[in-house]
């Protein structure tokens, strides 16, 4: 298939608000610190087989605060699971980086 897309990426800010991507549909924020992110593509099922990478980082240009990031795939094929942490553990609202990438 030479139209499957193999990259998707995205920035989110602390509250939820999608900054900027590729093919991202948006993102819905629990308040505390569970971001579901909503891609215009399945990464899983049929064909697509989704590998992340995410990682605690700034907006915009805001400083970065510490934090640990989990990612995992949602409950809809084109949904990605993402929680923040402080540094202890805590639940925390942080900016964060996604790279999602696709095997075919």
């Amino acid at each position: 298939m030479a139209d499957f897309e193999k990259r998707l990426a995205c920035v989110i800010d602390a509250k939820g608000g999608v900054v900027r991507g590729y093919l991202v549909e948006g993102c819905a924020f629990d308040g505390t610190n569970e971001y579901i992110v909503t891609w215009g593509v399945p990464l899983f099922g049929g064909d697509a087989k989704t590998n992340f990478a995410g990682t605690i980082g700034s907006a915009e240009s805001e400083p970065v605060e510490p934090g640990l990031i989990t990612v995992g795939l949602g409950d809809q094929q084109n949904e990605l699971r993402v929680r923040t942490f402080a540094p202890d553990g805590s639940p925390a609202p942080r900016s964060f980086h996604i790279a999602c990438f696709r095997d075919q």
